[in-house]
């Protein structure tokens, strides 16, 4: 065939700056929202899913719920995985659908000041 198709690639990579930019407007509009809380620290002492979910109903947290916590725990992990909509992630792997996508979002103290970090660099 003389013109034939022509397999081609149309990705598109979003800049690094346009990323960081999108997840502060993101985030500043939860806060604006009353939809982002921060919490002290996520204290599980033992994988049971029952006490995670008490704290939850405590700070709210109804819903989807994302929790930012700075390298949560394997007892946090093992704790959340059985409750649906929610999803536990470190502060590097936050992303603007995450945000946009819960109805709730919990963050710890260190996890906001790694964040916070992340957003001004």
């Amino acid at each position: 065939t003389v013109f034939g198709p022509v397999p081609r690639d149309y990705s598109y990579s979003v800049p690094k700056k346009t990323r960081l930019a999108a997840l502060r407007s993101a985030l500043s509009q939860r806060v604006a929202d009353g939809a982002l809380k921060v919490v002290d620290r996520f204290a599980v002492g033992a994988p049971k899913t029952k006490a995670l979910k008490g704290q939850l109903d405590r700070w709210g947290a109804s819903g989807k719920t994302l929790l930012v916590d700075h390298r949560p725990a394997d007892a946090l992990v093992l704790s959340g995985r059985n409750i649906p909509g929610l999803k536990i992630v470190d502060p590097t792997q936050v992303n603007v659908y995450d945000v946009l996508d819960c109805k709730t979002l919990l963050v710890s103290q260190d996890a906001l000041a790694k964040l916070e970090e992340r957003l001004i660099s």
